[in-house]
């Protein structure tokens, strides 16, 4: 018989709701924002600042991930052989 597995928590997923939210949310709020930073229109910069935090939150589950070992796969722990090529 096997011993049951403790639970793992996947609650910090939820934060990949943010760059959704930040694109389809936003638009109704930016579309008609006639300020210009550099020169640009402002949904473009409102776009490009979503991507910065888009990477930014998948940065950091990436790194929670990778801190829990519940989440290595099954080539995580392999330790080197010495098998160079």
């Amino acid at each position: 018989m096997t011993a049951a597995t403790p639970a793992v928590s996947r609650r910090h997923r939820w934060l990949l709701l943010i760059p959704f939210l930040w694109q389809i949310g936003g638009i109704p709020l930016v579309n008609d924002i006639a300020w210009r930073p550099f020169s640009l229109p402002f949904p473009m910069v409102w776009q490009m600042t979503g991507i910065v935090i888009t990477s930014l939150v998948i940065a950091f589950i990436f790194s929670i991930d990778r801190r829990h070992p519940e989440f290595e796969g099954p080539d995580d722990n392999a330790s080197d052989t010495g098998n160079a090529a």
